[in-house]
Order: C-alpha cells, then sequence, then structure tokens
C-alpha cells in the first residue's frame, strides 16, 4: 500500500513536484491565521486569548492574513520539495524494495524535510518577519510590503547569504516534522486499513492526517520556538545557534515553554496536514484518472 491511490499507475516526478507545491498552497491559506498567533504568541509569550485580542485590537481581521504572500511563497518552495521529494522516493522504494517499512518512511521524510527546510528558508525568514512586526516598537519593525519584496530587502541590505538565517533550526525543525508528518501519516493509514472499518478514500486520509498532526506538534514544536526567536533576532550580536536558543529558553522560562504555542501550533498543523495531505492524494487520483484514462 503506497501514500497514494492507484499503486500501480505512477505520476511522473515533475507532477509529484507541482502537486506538493499545489497542496502545500491550499493548507498554507486555510491555516494561516493559526499560523499568524503562534508566531505571535512564541514571540510575545502571551497567551493564546490575549494573542488573538490583541491581532483583533490592533489590526482588525485582516491581521490574520498578515504575511499570507510570503506564506504562500513559502509553500511553493517547500511544499514542493518536500512532498514531491518523498512521493518520489516513496515510489521509488516500492518499485525496487517492495513494501516501504516505518523506518524507510521516516527517513525519506526526514531527508525530503531537511531538503525542502533549506529551499524555503529565505520566504520562511520573510513570513516571520512580517508576522512578528506587530510586537516591535515601529523603529525596529522589518515593513515588508510582501513576501517578494521582503526578499529583496534583505538581500539588498544584508546580502544573498542572510537569507539563509535560521537555516540551520528550519532544517532540523523540517526533518523532525517531515519525518514524523509523512511517516506517520503513511503509516496511520496502514494501521487504519488493517482494521477493516476503513476504505481507501477521503475519511481515511482524514483520520490518517489529524493522526499525524498531532505527532507532528508534540515532537516538533520546541524546534519551532526556537527557529522562531533566532529568525526575529534584533539584538546587535549573531543570534545564538538552534540548541543554545533552546537551553535558554529551558533556564529562563521553564520547559513548558518549549510547547508554548501549542494549542494554535496543533489548530494548525492539523487541518493543515488534512487539507495539505488530501489534496496531495486527490490531485494524484485526478491526475490519473485524466491521464491513464486517456492511455487506455
Amino acid at each position: 500500500m503506497s501514500l497514494l491511490s492507484n499503486t500501480d499507475k505512477r505520476v511522473p516526478t515533475f507532477v509529484n513536484f507541482i502537486i506538493g507545491g499545489v497542496s502545500g498552497c491550499v493548507g498554507q491559506t486555510t491555516t494561516h491565521p493559526f499560523d499568524v498567533t503562534k508566531v505571535r504568541m512564541q514571540i510575545s509569550k502571551a497567551s493564546l486569548g490575549a494573542s488573538v485580542q490583541e491581532t483583533f485590537r490592533t489590526v482588525g481581521p485582516r491581521g490574520f492574513y498578515v504575511g499570507w504572500t510570503a506564506g504562500v511563497l513559502r509553500q511553493l518552495t517547500y511544499s514542493t520539495a518536500r512532498l514531491g521529494m518523498y512521493t518520489s522516493l516513496y515510489d521509488f522504494c516500492q518499485r525496487h524494495f517492495g513494501s516501504v517499512n516505518f523506518p524507510t518512511m521516516i527517513g525519506i521524510g526526514t531527508i525530503s524535510g531537511v531538503v525542502g527546510s533549506f529551499v524555503g528558508t529565505p520566504t520562511d525568514l520573510v513570513l516571520v518577519r512580517m508576522i512578528a512586526d506587530m510586537k516591535l516598537p515601529p523603529e525596529k519593525r522589518w515593513n515588508y510590503r510582501n513576501g517578494f519584496s521582503g526578499l529583496i530587502q534583505i538581500a539588498k541590505k544584508d546580502g544573498v547569504t542572510s537569507l539563509w538565517r535560521g537555516a540551520v533550526p528550519t532544517m532540523v525543525r523540517g526533518g523532525v516534522v517531515n519525518g514524523t508528518q509523512l511517516s506517520t501519516y503513511s503509516r496511520a493509514k496502514l494501521m487504519l486499513l488493517d482494521t477493516g472499518h476503513f476504505e481507501d478514500g477521503v475519511l481515511l486520509q482524514f483520520c490518517a492526517a489529524m493522526i499525524s498532526g498531532l505527532m507532528t506538534c508534540v515532537t516538533s514544536l520546541p524546534m519551532d520556538v526556537a527557529k522562531t526567536r533566532i529568525q526575529n533576532w534584533t539584538g546587535p550580536t549573531k543570534p545564538p545557534n538552534v540548541f543554545a536558543t533552546i537551553i535558554d529558553i529551558v533556564q529562563k522560562e521553564g520547559v513548558k515553554s518549549l510547547w508554548r504555542g501549542f494549542l494554535p501550533y496543533y489548530a494548525r498543523a492539523a487541518p493543515n496536514t488534512v487539507f495539505t495531505m488530501i489534496s496531495v492524494e486527490q490531485l494524484h487520483n485526478l491526475y490519473i484518472h485524466i491521464f491513464w484514462q486517456r492511455e487506455e
């Protein structure tokens, strides 16, 4: 049983990458308000209710879609790479080695996440800064008009390499997220099918995605908190590395602070996983239905 349906019919590699990008954009658009709330909680150390109220009070409802252009650009780079690589590697392993075991799922998910995160770091940096602006004093705000202008301004002001600030924690987080999310999604589908209560369809994909989203949040949120702090660093010195940042948070704020923003993180991750993975599966099925029918 593959990650996808119709395992006897393969989708070309370049189509896997296109579907990955489109699916990522669907997931990002539907859950962007949760992303905004999560980042602002991590920066301000405020509660969920206080963060939501402040956004409404200072910006209004449109504030929950601040940074959306950067979020979409991120998915066009990050998700295109990670989902395209995962589905292609999964198909490759099935063709040459037979069924894919759980450690292999984790391995190819982690590799895909690391590569995708490196590719998507510049847009992720812009996204975090655009969302964080509301919490900064006017003189320290980044004031990017949109995702494209943010990339250009950072490159002009600090050099092209500065676009990869926070690349290491982003890649570590990406490896953890994707190694957990994609492998548990694939595994959960198999387990649910084995119960005999599910057929391969949207309900199965939904349940597997909800399980995957929960596991992803628990394992990856500490890295996400550290990544956000590093990318929004405004001090005169270089930001600390990801492990130093995590240690500093634990020492100053306690271990529980590593899971700050868990509710909006899960509220985003669960539906994001649902929308993204269902989009991947349905777009694959649509491609197979259209193009294989023509050939047959």
